[in-house]
Protein backbone atom coordinates (compact mmCIF):
# COMPACT_ATOMS: atom_id res chain seq x y z
CA UNK A 1 0.00 0.00 0.00
CA UNK A 2 1.45 3.60 -0.98
CA UNK A 3 0.48 5.34 1.70
CA UNK A 4 2.45 8.50 0.79
CA UNK A 5 0.52 8.48 -2.25
CA UNK A 6 -2.40 8.53 -0.79
CA UNK A 7 -1.98 10.95 1.57
CA UNK A 8 -0.48 13.46 -0.83
CA UNK A 9 -2.44 12.87 -3.41
CA UNK A 10 -5.65 10.56 -2.61
CA UNK A 11 -6.66 13.20 0.05
CA UNK A 12 -5.75 15.88 -2.26
CA UNK A 13 -7.81 14.87 -4.90
CA UNK A 14 -10.43 14.12 -2.87
CA UNK A 15 -10.71 17.60 -1.60
CA UNK A 16 -10.35 18.09 -5.74
CA UNK A 17 -13.10 16.36 -6.78
CA UNK A 18 -14.84 18.24 -4.12
CA UNK A 19 -14.18 21.42 -4.15
CA UNK A 20 -13.71 22.02 -8.13
CA UNK A 21 -16.99 23.39 -9.84
CA UNK A 22 -18.08 24.73 -6.79
CA UNK A 23 -19.18 28.70 -6.82
CA UNK A 24 -16.55 30.72 -5.35
CA UNK A 25 -18.64 31.57 -2.51
CA UNK A 26 -19.40 27.82 -1.82
CA UNK A 27 -15.86 27.01 -2.16
CA UNK A 28 -14.56 29.83 0.31
CA UNK A 29 -17.33 28.98 3.09
CA UNK A 30 -15.53 25.23 2.96
CA UNK A 31 -11.99 27.10 3.34
CA UNK A 32 -13.71 28.62 6.29
CA UNK A 33 -14.58 26.13 8.17
CA UNK A 34 -12.62 23.51 7.30
CA UNK A 35 -8.72 25.02 7.30
CA UNK A 36 -8.87 23.64 3.44
CA UNK A 37 -6.85 25.71 0.81
CA UNK A 38 -9.27 26.76 -2.21
CA UNK A 39 -8.61 26.86 -5.91
CA UNK A 40 -7.03 30.20 -7.07
CA UNK A 41 -6.21 31.45 -10.83
CA UNK A 42 -2.53 32.60 -10.18
CA UNK A 43 0.06 30.68 -12.65
CA UNK A 44 0.81 26.95 -11.68
CA UNK A 45 3.52 25.63 -12.59
CA UNK A 46 3.67 21.68 -13.11
CA UNK A 47 5.39 19.18 -10.83
CA UNK A 48 8.69 18.03 -11.67
CA UNK A 49 7.98 14.63 -12.94
CA UNK A 50 11.67 13.65 -13.54
CA UNK A 51 12.57 14.05 -10.23
CA UNK A 52 11.61 13.71 -6.57
CA UNK A 53 8.69 15.50 -4.49
CA UNK A 54 8.64 14.92 -0.48
CA UNK A 55 6.01 15.90 1.70
CA UNK A 56 5.91 16.13 5.93
CA UNK A 57 3.35 14.37 7.55
CA UNK A 58 2.73 15.85 10.89
CA UNK A 59 0.81 14.48 13.66
CA UNK A 60 0.33 16.71 16.95
CA UNK A 61 -1.77 15.24 20.56
CA UNK A 62 -4.57 18.68 20.15
CA UNK A 63 -6.45 20.10 22.33
CA UNK A 64 -6.94 18.76 26.09
CA UNK A 65 -3.41 16.71 25.99
CA UNK A 66 -0.04 17.49 27.55
CA UNK A 67 2.38 19.07 25.35
CA UNK A 68 -0.74 19.34 22.62
CA UNK A 69 0.91 21.74 20.13
CA UNK A 70 4.00 19.79 19.84
CA UNK A 71 4.88 18.09 16.69
CA UNK A 72 5.23 14.32 18.02
CA UNK A 73 5.24 12.58 14.80
CA UNK A 74 6.35 14.05 11.77
CA UNK A 75 7.23 11.23 8.48
CA UNK A 76 8.91 12.23 5.38
CA UNK A 77 7.15 10.93 2.23
CA UNK A 78 9.84 11.26 -0.39
CA UNK A 79 8.50 10.23 -3.79
CA UNK A 80 10.41 9.87 -7.03
CA UNK A 81 8.02 9.35 -9.77
CA UNK A 82 10.64 8.63 -12.53
CA UNK A 83 12.12 5.60 -10.99
CA UNK A 84 8.59 4.16 -9.25
CA UNK A 85 10.28 4.45 -5.83
CA UNK A 86 9.49 6.23 -2.50
CA UNK A 87 10.58 6.46 1.38
CA UNK A 88 9.08 7.11 4.03
CA UNK A 89 11.43 8.78 6.42
CA UNK A 90 10.60 8.57 10.29
CA UNK A 91 12.36 11.78 12.31
CA UNK A 92 11.81 11.21 16.16
CA UNK A 93 10.32 13.80 18.17
CA UNK A 94 13.10 14.08 20.54
CA UNK A 95 16.24 15.17 17.76
CA UNK A 96 18.27 18.04 19.12
CA UNK A 97 18.57 20.36 15.91
CA UNK A 98 20.23 24.15 16.10
CA UNK A 99 18.91 26.39 18.45
CA UNK A 100 19.29 24.09 21.11
CA UNK A 101 15.34 22.61 21.42
CA UNK A 102 13.62 18.71 20.17
CA UNK A 103 12.77 19.21 16.93
CA UNK A 104 9.01 18.78 18.20
CA UNK A 105 9.29 22.05 19.33
CA UNK A 106 10.20 23.77 15.72
CA UNK A 107 7.57 24.69 14.58
CA UNK A 108 6.51 26.47 17.78
CA UNK A 109 9.83 28.51 17.84
CA UNK A 110 10.00 28.99 13.62
CA UNK A 111 6.59 28.31 12.09
CA UNK A 112 6.01 25.33 9.33
CA UNK A 113 8.95 27.36 7.17
CA UNK A 114 11.77 27.03 10.03
CA UNK A 115 10.36 23.34 9.90
CA UNK A 116 10.63 22.59 6.65
CA UNK A 117 14.43 24.19 6.63
CA UNK A 118 15.25 22.33 9.40
CA UNK A 119 14.28 19.19 8.26
CA UNK A 120 15.78 19.77 4.96
CA UNK A 121 19.50 20.75 6.50
CA UNK A 122 18.74 17.05 8.82
CA UNK A 123 17.85 14.98 5.97
CA UNK A 124 19.08 16.44 2.59
CA UNK A 125 15.49 16.11 1.30
CA UNK A 126 13.51 19.56 -0.17
CA UNK A 127 10.64 19.86 1.63
CA UNK A 128 7.88 20.83 -0.83
CA UNK A 129 5.06 20.99 1.14
CA UNK A 130 2.91 19.96 4.47
CA UNK A 131 0.17 17.83 5.91
CA UNK A 132 -0.70 18.36 9.24
CA UNK A 133 -3.24 15.88 11.38
CA UNK A 134 -4.36 16.77 14.64
CA UNK A 135 -4.85 13.10 16.35
CA UNK A 136 -7.42 14.39 18.89
CA UNK A 137 -9.75 14.85 15.37
CA UNK A 138 -8.43 11.84 13.94
CA UNK A 139 -10.14 9.64 16.65
CA UNK A 140 -13.19 11.57 15.86
CA UNK A 141 -12.83 10.96 12.27
CA UNK A 142 -12.05 7.21 12.61
CA UNK A 143 -14.80 6.90 14.60
CA UNK A 144 -17.16 8.18 12.04
CA UNK A 145 -15.60 6.06 9.81
CA UNK A 146 -16.38 2.96 11.82
CA UNK A 147 -12.42 2.27 13.05
CA UNK A 148 -9.78 0.99 11.30
CA UNK A 149 -8.45 -2.35 10.90
CA UNK A 150 -4.64 -1.92 12.11
CA UNK A 151 -1.27 -4.92 11.75
CA UNK A 152 0.00 -4.09 15.70
CA UNK A 153 3.81 -4.61 14.97
CA UNK A 154 4.45 -6.06 18.67
CA UNK A 155 2.72 -6.98 21.83
CA UNK A 156 3.16 -4.25 24.76
CA UNK A 157 1.82 -2.80 27.69
CA UNK A 158 1.74 0.65 28.95
CA UNK A 159 0.64 0.82 32.87
CA UNK A 160 0.77 4.61 32.24
CA UNK A 161 -1.22 5.98 29.71
CA UNK A 162 -2.20 9.36 30.99
CA UNK A 163 -6.45 9.84 31.26
CA UNK A 164 -7.70 13.05 29.66
CA UNK A 165 -8.87 15.30 32.53
CA UNK A 166 -6.92 14.21 35.16
CA UNK A 167 -3.65 15.32 34.45
CA UNK A 168 -3.99 17.65 38.44
CA UNK A 169 -5.21 15.26 40.27
CA UNK A 170 -4.05 14.30 43.92
CA UNK A 171 -5.14 11.32 44.11
CA UNK A 172 -6.08 11.53 47.56
CA UNK A 173 -2.76 12.51 48.77
CA UNK A 174 -2.39 14.91 51.90
CA UNK A 175 -0.23 18.25 51.43
CA UNK A 176 1.65 17.20 53.50
CA UNK A 177 2.10 13.54 51.01
CA UNK A 178 2.51 15.78 48.36
CA UNK A 179 5.13 17.91 49.58
CA UNK A 180 6.99 14.81 50.03
CA UNK A 181 7.06 13.37 46.99
CA UNK A 182 8.34 16.52 45.17
CA UNK A 183 11.17 16.54 47.96
CA UNK A 184 12.01 12.86 46.85
CA UNK A 185 11.42 12.54 43.15
CA UNK A 186 11.28 14.75 40.31
CA UNK A 187 10.18 14.40 36.32
CA UNK A 188 8.66 11.29 35.02
CA UNK A 189 8.94 9.15 38.82
CA UNK A 190 7.20 11.88 40.54
CA UNK A 191 4.31 11.75 38.06
CA UNK A 192 4.38 8.10 38.48
CA UNK A 193 3.26 8.69 42.50
CA UNK A 194 -0.10 10.06 41.49
CA UNK A 195 -1.68 6.19 40.19
CA UNK A 196 -4.74 7.82 39.80
CA UNK A 197 -3.63 9.91 36.44
CA UNK A 198 -2.99 6.57 34.56
CA UNK A 199 -4.59 3.94 33.09
CA UNK A 200 -3.16 0.45 31.79
CA UNK A 201 -3.07 0.08 28.17
CA UNK A 202 -2.65 -3.22 26.14
CA UNK A 203 -2.14 -4.61 22.58
CA UNK A 204 -1.42 -7.41 21.03
CA UNK A 205 0.55 -7.91 18.28
CA UNK A 206 -1.20 -8.82 14.70
CA UNK A 207 -4.47 -7.36 13.25
CA UNK A 208 -7.19 -5.93 15.22
CA UNK A 209 -10.01 -4.21 14.60
CA UNK A 210 -9.27 -0.64 16.78
CA UNK A 211 -12.00 2.44 17.50
CA UNK A 212 -10.87 5.72 16.86
CA UNK A 213 -9.72 6.20 20.52
CA UNK A 214 -7.71 2.91 20.68
CA UNK A 215 -5.80 4.42 17.58
CA UNK A 216 -5.86 7.28 19.36
CA UNK A 217 -4.01 5.42 22.46
CA UNK A 218 -1.78 3.13 20.24
CA UNK A 219 -0.14 6.18 18.49
CA UNK A 220 0.26 8.30 21.54
CA UNK A 221 1.46 5.53 23.85
CA UNK A 222 5.42 6.40 25.43
CA UNK A 223 5.66 3.81 28.31
CA UNK A 224 5.12 0.40 26.47
CA UNK A 225 8.14 0.64 24.09
CA UNK A 226 10.28 3.27 22.77
CA UNK A 227 9.79 6.45 20.52
CA UNK A 228 10.90 4.05 17.70
CA UNK A 229 8.45 1.77 18.54
CA UNK A 230 5.66 4.35 18.77
CA UNK A 231 6.99 5.44 15.38
CA UNK A 232 6.55 2.50 13.79
CA UNK A 233 3.06 1.73 15.78
CA UNK A 234 1.86 5.24 13.88
CA UNK A 235 3.04 3.49 10.49
CA UNK A 236 0.56 0.81 10.82
CA UNK A 237 -1.66 3.24 12.07
CA UNK A 238 -1.48 5.29 8.61
CA UNK A 239 -1.27 1.86 6.63
CA UNK A 240 -5.14 1.20 8.66
CA UNK A 241 -6.26 4.63 7.27
CA UNK A 242 -5.48 4.12 3.72
CA UNK A 243 -6.62 0.37 3.67
CA UNK A 244 -10.22 1.71 5.08
CA UNK A 245 -10.10 5.13 2.77
CA UNK A 246 -9.70 2.48 -0.32
CA UNK A 247 -12.66 0.48 0.64
CA UNK A 248 -14.79 3.71 1.54
CA UNK A 249 -13.92 4.82 -2.09
CA UNK A 250 -14.83 1.60 -3.54
CA UNK A 251 -18.18 1.87 -1.96
CA UNK A 252 -18.91 5.84 -3.47
CA UNK A 253 -18.74 6.99 -0.18
CA UNK A 254 -16.17 9.97 -1.09
CA UNK A 255 -18.25 13.03 -0.11
CA UNK A 256 -18.62 11.92 3.48
CA UNK A 257 -15.02 10.94 3.63
CA UNK A 258 -14.28 14.76 2.50
CA UNK A 259 -16.41 16.05 5.10
CA UNK A 260 -14.56 13.78 7.72
CA UNK A 261 -10.94 14.74 7.00
CA UNK A 262 -11.19 18.39 5.97
CA UNK A 263 -12.24 19.30 9.27
CA UNK A 264 -8.82 17.86 10.77
CA UNK A 265 -6.22 18.33 8.31
CA UNK A 266 -4.38 21.04 7.31
CA UNK A 267 -2.01 21.37 4.09
CA UNK A 268 -0.04 24.54 2.27
CA UNK A 269 -0.62 22.33 -0.90
CA UNK A 270 -2.70 23.95 -3.81
CA UNK A 271 -5.65 21.66 -5.38
CA UNK A 272 -4.07 22.34 -8.53
CA UNK A 273 -0.72 20.54 -6.99
CA UNK A 274 -2.78 18.06 -5.74
CA UNK A 275 -4.57 16.72 -8.42
CA UNK A 276 -0.93 17.47 -10.35
CA UNK A 277 0.70 14.86 -8.01
CA UNK A 278 -2.47 12.57 -8.06
CA UNK A 279 -1.34 12.37 -12.22
CA UNK A 280 2.44 12.19 -11.84
CA UNK A 281 2.08 9.08 -9.19
CA UNK A 282 0.54 7.20 -11.67
CA UNK A 283 -0.52 3.70 -10.30
CA UNK A 284 0.83 3.22 -6.77
CA UNK A 285 1.08 -0.63 -6.74
CA UNK A 286 4.45 -0.29 -9.20
CA UNK A 287 6.03 1.48 -6.58
CA UNK A 288 9.06 0.17 -4.72
CA UNK A 289 8.30 1.58 -1.14
CA UNK A 290 11.32 1.89 1.57
CA UNK A 291 10.74 2.78 5.28
CA UNK A 292 13.29 4.40 7.21
CA UNK A 293 13.58 5.31 10.78
CA UNK A 294 16.15 6.90 12.00
CA UNK A 295 17.49 5.35 15.56
CA UNK A 296 19.67 4.98 17.44
CA UNK A 297 20.44 1.41 15.44
CA UNK A 298 21.67 3.42 12.77
CA UNK A 299 22.75 6.98 12.84
CA UNK A 300 21.20 8.39 16.49
CA UNK A 301 22.62 8.26 19.73
CA UNK A 302 20.93 9.12 23.19
CA UNK A 303 22.17 11.57 25.64
CA UNK A 304 20.94 14.67 27.68
CA UNK A 305 20.58 18.35 27.08
CA UNK A 306 22.58 20.49 29.19
CA UNK A 307 19.57 21.03 31.61
CA UNK A 308 18.53 17.34 31.84
CA UNK A 309 16.23 16.60 28.63
CA UNK A 310 16.27 13.17 27.01
CA UNK A 311 17.93 13.65 23.45
CA UNK A 312 19.01 12.17 20.69
CA UNK A 313 21.89 13.40 18.38
CA UNK A 314 23.81 12.52 15.25
CA UNK A 315 26.90 9.86 16.19
CA UNK A 316 28.78 11.83 13.80
CA UNK A 317 28.33 14.35 16.65
CA UNK A 318 27.34 17.99 17.23
CA UNK A 319 24.76 19.11 14.81
CA UNK A 320 26.76 17.24 11.75
CA UNK A 321 23.71 15.92 10.29
CA UNK A 322 26.13 14.04 7.34
CA UNK A 323 25.81 10.42 8.23
CA UNK A 324 22.00 10.90 8.21
CA UNK A 325 21.63 12.56 5.03
CA UNK A 326 24.22 9.73 3.35
CA UNK A 327 21.61 6.68 5.42
CA UNK A 328 18.93 8.42 3.82
CA UNK A 329 20.49 8.54 0.38
CA UNK A 330 21.48 4.78 0.61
Amino acid sequence: MFLGVFLIGFTGTYLTLTLTGKPKAQASTAKKEADTVEPTQEPFEPVNTQGSYSVVLLGSGGEGHSGGTLTDSMIIVSVDSKNNKAAMISVPRDLWVPGNRKINAEMLANGIDGLKSTLQGITGLEIEKYISVDFSGLIKAMDELGGIEVDIPKSFDDYFYPIKGLENETCGLSPAKIAEVHQKYTGFELEKQFICRWEHIHFDKGIAQISGEEALKLARSRHGDSDFGRSARQFAILKGILKKLITLNSLNKIDDTYKTFSKIVKTDMDLKTAKELAKVFGNPNEYGISEVHLSTQNVLNETKSADGQYILVPKAGGFNFSEIKSYISK
